[in-house]
């Protein structure tokens, strides 16, 4: 994946990584920056780009169809836009109870109809803003969600920037996969994702703090399992 080829809504202004002076938060434009770099390295690696257009199988009416519903990424998880969110119908037919809205300004259209449940984070779809942050409670209300065994839709306004970011930061927590392979999984449901250049600089982050967490729980189950294992 060409981070050239992401959307980008605003251009930030370049930093010393890129001929120029430092933007009002430098580390997140030089973790854009190494999200550049890890994928160029994936590209070099595989030998070709992934396709971020709809397949053949999928293009006129049928990719129409395809982007006219939510897409249920994983059990309970669903991926969609602002259209998605409004429509009672749908709603009701795939069993979503829970909206998580990842923009500043698009109405929580059912909030006083008791059946949903509502996270709202203000984030715009621009350089300078830090969704990492709400990861974590983002993480919690899927959570939440899905152990009652309810749908959850995540939601901005195309369904294609910071939606998809907080949809591939759950799947990397919680199914202990790397980027790509989170980044991937939801491409293979929904070809027209394009997080902006600097949440994908906060997934490589994110990727690096969910593996350090996985190594660090691995070496504590490992000693438990050898002090068991001299005791006995």
């Amino acid at each position: 994946m060409k981070m050239n080829n992401l959307r980008l809504d605003d251009q930030p202004p370049s930093c010393s990584c890129c001929d120029g002076g430092h933007p009002p938060d430098h580390q997140l434009c030089c973790a854009a920056t190494a999200a550049s770099v890890f994928h160029q390295q994936s590209l070099d690696h595989n030998g070709d780009e992934p396709q971020r257009s709809p397949p053949p199988s999928m293009t006129g009416a049928s990719a129409a169809k395809h982007s006219r519903f939510p897409v249920e990424i994983i059990p309970f998880l669903f991926l969609g836009d602002a259209s998605n969110a409004a429509d009672l119908a749908t709603l009701i037919k795939y069993n979503i109870r829970y909206i998580l809205n990842v923009t500043p300004d698009l109405p929580n259209v059912f909030e006083h109809d008791t059946r949903f449940k509502y996270l709202q984070i203000p984030i715009s779809d621009h350089w300078s803003q830090n969704l990492a942050e709400y990861f974590p409670l983002a993480i919690s209300f899927i959570n939440k969600a899905r152990s009652e065994k309810c749908g959850v839709l995540v939601h901005c306004l195309a369904g294609i920037s910071r939606s998809v970011t907080v949809t591939v930061a759950y799947l990397m927590q919680t199914l202990s996969i790397s980027l790509d392979e989170a980044y991937d999984l939801v491409r293979s449901h929904k070809p027209n994702v394009s997080p902006n250049f600097n949440f994908m600089g906060q997934l490589v982050e994110f990727e690096r703090i969910v593996s350090d967490a996985w190594s660090g729980l691995s070496s504590v189950v490992f000693v438990e399992m050898q002090v068991s294992t001299a005791k006995a």
